[in-house]
């Protein structure tokens, strides 16, 4: 790409990302649809996904409950939501959770979000599994708490775990708000004396293995078994490799070994949040504007990140390019991350209020949501001001709004329903029959590139291999060279008569043509010795 398509397609994402309320948008949505195509430019699409509804704490019924033992003023608070940090959906059971932050407390509802289905958990007991004696916090109430997850283990128990941010824990309890386990700062010499633990997020896997992300701690997600045994850390950021890293590498050459002691060390950006799929494997997000690397991670068993092998960490997260406006940087911040139930990957950008949808494979499929003018930033259904978390149900999608108050909730248009069931088909490689829906597509949209990938891989499943070139090419360049090599292929087996006999032809043209030269140097050479 030259550098003045570079630059017109920053310009173009400048403008989609600053304006976006200016220009009319697809299905009276407050922003615009739109994608990338395959060079990297920023193109209109339509939108996969569109509001349905916005909750707040009087739809859940929490201005309802009764809170005469409180004070006026923390009375109001209690009636709402008041900076939700986190949602988790159970996905067997339909059931919420969601972090009330500010209230230091935890509100469990259903997928109606009626006030009838709702619980607020703000006090916690200690039982006979974890008596008090056993915990070092001695605190039956949140304070600040900031993530949760909730899994059910062997003997149908369902235990929900929270970090607990201010009381330096994540706390484990069960579904009468009996507190079971406590997951605190480890006493191993492997964690840093000068590092805090304020819990910011938590997962747990299969084997009730928990993972806990901690601001302050570059080496990873803090892991401990499910005794609470701290296992070290897992799934560490690469040190990306800017020019002061290259420098060190450099130096560290040359410098004797005080002077090597001496220098800046080169930490990796640490971890912002955490998500795991149904297979088990644990997807890392990072917020940083400037990272480059890791910025989403598909982490296996080891910790070591699949999408690096695939060739896939190369790929652009978030918007393509970033934006520089009135002395201010604006560029993709992913905070959160989501896998749902067909392997979908959802990332939440905490700078423009979006989420973008990928398969499996990174491939962009939506972008959808926005924060809008500042003027009039959040005030509209779809917009927001500071997102904080990222949940899917079902074929819906859950954001948090912790300064809005509130959690918008996304449904599939017809158009991304199109897609999916196109996705879905082309994933169980069923490519013949994921012709038509890619072919609907297009005639919906005709810049959605990765419709050009499907039809490509359904003509080249048929071995309609000039078909699939045309649909291959500019959009996918290993479809291509599959599709080329096949056609080539099958045009040898096809002409290979008429290949036979021009190699032929030309090989007994070149013997011809060589006796000639050497009869004609012979007959030269003779005449020269004749004239003598």
């Amino acid at each position: 790409m030259s550098f003045i398509k570079k630059l017109a397609a920053a310009a173009m994402t400048a403008a989609m990302a600053l304006t976006a309320l200016s220009v009319p948008a697809f299905a009276d949505e407050p922003y615009t649809g739109y994608n990338y195509d395959w060079w990297g430019d920023p193109i209109p699409s339509q939108n996969g996904f569109v509001v349905d509804k916005v909750i707040d704490g009087a739809d859940l019924g929490l201005d309802k409950l009764d809170y005469s033992e409180y004070s006026k003023t923390m009375q109001e608070q209690l009636k709402g939501l008041a900076e939700p940090q986190d949602i988790f959906v159970d996905q067997k059971t339909g059931k919420f959770y969601i972090i009330d932050g500010k209230n230091n407390r935890l509100i469990i509802t259903d997928s109606t979000f009626s006030p009838d289905k709702t619980e607020v958990v703000a006090k916690l007991s200690y039982g006979d599994e974890f008596p008090e004696s056993t915990s070092t916090v001695k605190n039956t109430s949140f304070k600040n708490p900031h993530g949760v997850y909730v899994r059910k283990n062997s003997d149908d128990v369902v235990l929900i775990y929270v970090a607990d941010y201010d009381n330096n824990r994540v706390v484990c309890f069960n579904e009468q708000y009996e507190i079971v386990m406590e997951y605190v700062r480890p006493s191993s010499d492997v964690y840093d004396a000068n590092v805090t633990f304020n819990p910011d997020k938590v997962i747990v896997d299969s084997a009730f293995n928990v993972y806990v992300i901690v601001p302050s701690i570059t080496q990873g997600a803090v892991q401990f078994s499910a005794d609470g045994q701290f296992n070290g850390y897992y799934g560490a950021n690469r040190v990306e490799a800017t020019a002061e890293v290259i420098a060190q590498q450099f130096w560290k050459l040359i410098y004797t070994r005080e002077q090597i002691i001496a220098m800046r060390r080169a930490v990796a950006i640490e971890i912002s949040n955490i998500d795991i799929d149904n297979e088990g494997f644990i997807y890392t997000v990072t917020e940083n504007k400037t990272a480059e690397t890791d910025v989403l991670k598909k982490l296996n068993p080891a910790g070591t990140n699949i999408f690096v092998n695939l060739g896939y960490d190369q790929n652009t997260f978030g918007d393509y390019a970033q934006r520089y406006y009135k002395g201010k940087n604006y560029a993709s911040a992913i905070t959160d991350v989501d896998i749902d139930e067909e392997g979908n990957i959802y990332l939440l950008d905490f700078a423009t209020g979006r989420v973008f949808q990928y398969t499996d494979e990174t491939d962009l499929l939506f972008i959808f949501g926005t924060k809008g003018p500042q003027q009039t930033q959040g005030t509209q259904k779809g917009t927001f001001m500071s997102v904080s978390a990222v949940e899917t149900y079902k074929g819906r999608v859950y954001v948090t709004d912790s300064r809005k108050n509130s959690i918008t909730v996304f449904k599939q248009t017809e158009f991304g329903a199109i897609v999916q069931n196109a996705i879905s088909l082309f994933n169980e490689g069923l490519y013949d029959e994921a012709k038509e829906p890619w072919e609907e597509v297009l005639r919906r949209d005709a810049n959605y590139w990765l419709a050009y990938i499907g039809l490509g891989n359904a003509y080249l499943n048929q071995n309609d291999y000039a078909t699939a070139l045309n649909y291959f090419y500019r959009t996918s360049r290993a479809g291509y060279n599959r599709a080329f090599k096949s056609f080539r292929i099958e045009f040898i087996r096809a002409n290979f008569t008429w290949i036979l006999i021009i190699l032929l032809v030309i090989i007994v043209g070149l013997i011809v043509l060589s006796y000639v030269r050497k009869h004609l140097k012979k007959k030269k050479a003779a005449d020269k010795g004749g004239s003598k």
